[in-house]
This record gives C-alpha cells, structure tokens and sequence, in this order.
C-alpha cells in the first residue's frame, strides 16, 4: 500500500514538474507581456522609463481618430476575409481533387509543389511579387499589354494595392491549408465514399454530405489558425512591399502599431493598438466558434 502511494505521489510530482515548466515559460513570455501591454495602453509609456503618466483613455481616443488607424482596421478585415473567401474554399476543393481523384497518383508530389512557398523565407516572396508586380517589366503588366490593356499600377495605386497584398497572402498560405485539407480528406474511411456510390449519389452531393461534414472541425480549427498567422503575415508582406502605401490604403493594424513605435516612439498608442488587435482577434474567433458551431460526425 505505502509503495503503491509513493508511485502515485511520485507520478502526481513528475505531472505537476511537466506541466509547471511551460507554464512558467507562457507565464514569462505571454501573459506577462500581454497585460503589461494592456496597461501601458493607458499610459503615456515612451519606452525608456517605467516613470509613466496614468492618461485613461486619452490614447484610445487618438488613435480612433486618426484616419489612417481607422483604415488599418478595414484593411485588416479585408486581408482576414480576403483569405478566407478565396484561399480556403480553393484549397479545400483542390485537396479533395487531389486526394479523391484516382488519376492524380502522385498526390505527395503535388503536396510538396503546392507546399513549397510555405518554406520559402518571406522576404524572397515579397522581392519576388514586387518583381512581377512592376509597372516597367512585370509578368502581369507585360501580360496585360500583350492584350491591349493599359498596365496597372500594383503597389502604387490605392484601389489596388489591398488586391495586391491579398493575392501574395492567398498564394503563400495556399500549399499549407491544400496538405493540411489533404490530410483531413484522406482519413475518411474510403468505406463511406464507395456505400455513397453505390447509392447513386454523385461527386458533389458526396462533397457536401460525406466531405464537407466529416471534415467540419477540422475547416473550423484552419480559420481559427489562420486568425493568428495573419496578423504576423500581413505585417511581414505589408512591410516589406508597401510600408503600408500608398496613403494608407495598405496599412492594417500591426503595421500601424509598428509604425507607432519606430516612427512616433508613442508606445502607449501601440500598446492601445494591441489591446484592440486582441479584442478584435478574439472577437473574430468567437464569431466563427458560433456561427460554425455544429454537431460532430464520427466515422
């Protein structure tokens, strides 16, 4: 008896030592920094002094009246939704396409083409679309000539320039959410597909009752993912290609918030950005966590 209580106490010692140790780091590394952003967004915080001023929300009222913030967020929204709308449904019917479509065979080549870019380092993305986006000698303007089109003005042009941000955003995160969707498509047991079949149902109507469902969660913790990768994405392309221009109509919120502080040296508006970055994030996540909420389906 006392042998069996020292293992469990011994057990219970070692779980809390596994569990103690990352905690400690998220404690150290997240939840510190993070609430000490919070509260430095009510402060006049410069970053060289923790002598700092209690101004309430004198920075929130700054920044919602700056234009360009209130861009930010729009341009923020638009990059979110962007991806969403275009890169996930294309990636998820390309995956099913590769994985269910018995003549494409070399499904592991086409996850390694597709995934490429994914490992590509950023910046050599970003020079790479600022090549092809150029108004001068750029694949895109050269094409449009070709046909008898005037050449557009990628980077330069404020209707435009979301576009442009969008499509690199689109084109990087593809090949990831294609393997990420092949791998969830191919745990379908292929059982199901083939009682489908033999009921008479189609490739569509098997794509909407058997596909999508069994997969649901799967799409629903992808959008959840990609709420936090965008934030760091769309800064690394926006910085890179645009600086947020021209006149702001690039700009999205970590970008802003980055600004703040390399050119304004005003961390206390930044930290007051991040706290609405947070909020907004959160706000997104709940919104698909309820309007995705549906039963689950085993298989």
């Amino acid at each position: 008896m006392n042998k069996t209580l020292t293992k469990a106490q011994h057990d219970k010692r070692f779980i809390l030592a596994m569990v103690a140790i990352p905690l400690f780091v998220y404690l150290i590394f997240f939840l510190i920094p993070c609430f000490a952003g919070l509260f430095f967004g009510f402060t006049d915080f410069g970053g060289y002094s923790l002598n700092v001023k209690w101004v309430g929300l004198y920075n929130y009222k700054k920044i919602f009246a700056d234009h360009a913030f209130r861009k930010a967020i729009v341009n923020h929204l638009k990059l979110y939704l962007g991806t969403v709308v275009f890169c996930f449904p294309l990636a998820f019917i390309s995956a099913i396409a590769l994985t269910r479509n018995r003549a494409l065979k070399e499904s592991s080549f086409y996850k390694i083409l597709f995934f490429f870019p994914s490992t590509v380092p950023m910046l050599i993305i970003a020079i790479l679309w600022m090549v092809m986006y150029n108004p001068s000698f750029g694949v895109f303007n050269t094409f449009l000539t070709a046909i008898g089109l005037q050449p557009v003005q990628w980077l330069a042009s404020s209707k435009v320039v979301m576009w442009s941000v969008l499509l690199i955003v689109i084109w990087r995160q593809f090949g990831f959410y294609l393997v990420y969707f092949m791998a969830a498509v191919s745990n379908i047991p292929q059982d199901i597909y083939e009682a489908a079949y033999i009921d008479g149902a189609s490739d569509v109507q098997q794509t909407f009752y058997i596909t999508v469902p069994l997969t649901w969660d799967v799409i629903t913790t992808a959008m959840l993912f990609f709420i936090e990768s965008s934030v760091t994405l769309g800064f690394n392309v926006v910085y890179i290609v645009t600086r947020g221009g021209p006149d702001n109509a690039s700009e999205i919120l970590s970008s802003y918030m980055f600004s703040m502080i390399t050119e304004n040296l005003d961390y206390g508006k930044a930290s007051a950005v991040g706290a609405i970055m947070l909020l907004l994030t959160l706000g997104m996540a709940f919104i698909i966590l309820k309007v995705f909420r549906r039963e689950s389906y085993e298989y």
